[in-house]
């Protein structure tokens, strides 16, 4: 058997960030093979990993990846057991790994279970667990394409928002960026009328009905009261009719104007994460 030293030992450490003596435990069950001991640490911590699945993953951080030509990118949600790991750089550099590898793919909307499953991503979920111990799960990924992509991450990581323009905006302001914080605040229910299901429209508009009969409307009444209330619906919750939560900087102006101020006529994708949401 080879002789391990502690030099095997510290080097095996500063590959896998492990402890020492299981450095050395996986130097000697590998008679010194550098290689094979990694293999063999990850093979150990993936059973370990399995063993932990069903533990409560409240927490996690939101990731987004954007190319350089700002036209493709994607947004994911990456869950873990405590705040602290989710703050952790393994964790963040490894949230920031799988959303890349979810802008590489093909599907919009892949399911999280085939990307945890891809042979990269598999190791780095063995490997990072043996740094920080907890169970982590890929609880949702979106990937998109569009002329003018731009996103948001709130400062603790736990809220994100990707969205796809049909055009970069011609302004000195950072129209982008600052529609993504609007995203992340309003929260809407679609970009602009037409995305909005036609349920939620039919809700509103029988519960105005309903009181107005009940007040004793008459038909004619009653229809531009419930035509008032659905209007009211779109400029809460349609992103495009909302007034633009930045006033100091653009005014009482809805999304719609704001943008078309600045060259763009839509928002053709819109994606808003958050964490445990």
């Amino acid at each position: 058997m080879a002789a391990i030293t502690a030099q095997m030992v510290k080097e095996l450490r500063a590959k896998t960030d492990l402890p020492m003596m299981e450095c050395k435990q996986a130097l000697s069950e590998c008679d010194g093979d550098f290689d094979a001991s990694v293999d063999w640490l990850r093979k150990k911590h993936k059973g370990k990993l399995a063993d932990r699945a069903d533990r409560a993953t409240g927490e996690g951080r939101v990731a987004v990846y954007i190319d350089e030509a700002r036209k493709l990118g994607a947004i994911i949600e990456l869950q873990c057991e405590t705040s602290p790991v989710a703050k952790n750089d393994f964790f963040v550099d490894f949230a920031n790994a799988i959303a890349k590898k979810v802008a590489d793919g093909s599907e919009s909307s892949p399911d999280p279970e085939a990307i945890r499953q891809v042979p990269e991503i598999d190791a780095q979920f063995t490997d990072v667990y043996g740094r920080l111990r907890e169970t982590m799960n890929i609880k949702c990924c979106r990937r998109m394409e569009g002329n003018y992509l731009a996103s948001y991450v709130h400062h603790d990581g736990k809220s994100g928002v990707l969205l796809a323009l049909d055009a970069e905006p011609k302004s000195e302001q950072n129209v982008a960026g600052d529609l993504c914080m609007h995203a992340l605040f309003t929260n809407p229910v679609a970009v602009d009328r037409d995305g909005v299901p036609k349920e939620e429209i039919e809700t509103v508009r029988k519960q105005a009905l309903d009181m107005a009969a009940a007040e004793g409307k008459n038909e004619s009444i009653s229809e531009k009261i419930a035509d008032g209330k659905v209007n009211a619906f779109y400029a809460e919750r349609v992103l495009v009719e909302q007034l633009h939560v930045k006033a100091d900087d653009y005014g009482k102006k809805k999304v719609g104007d704001v943008l078309k101020e600045a060259s763009v006529s839509a928002v053709t994708d819109l994606v808003v994460t958050k964490v445990g949401g």
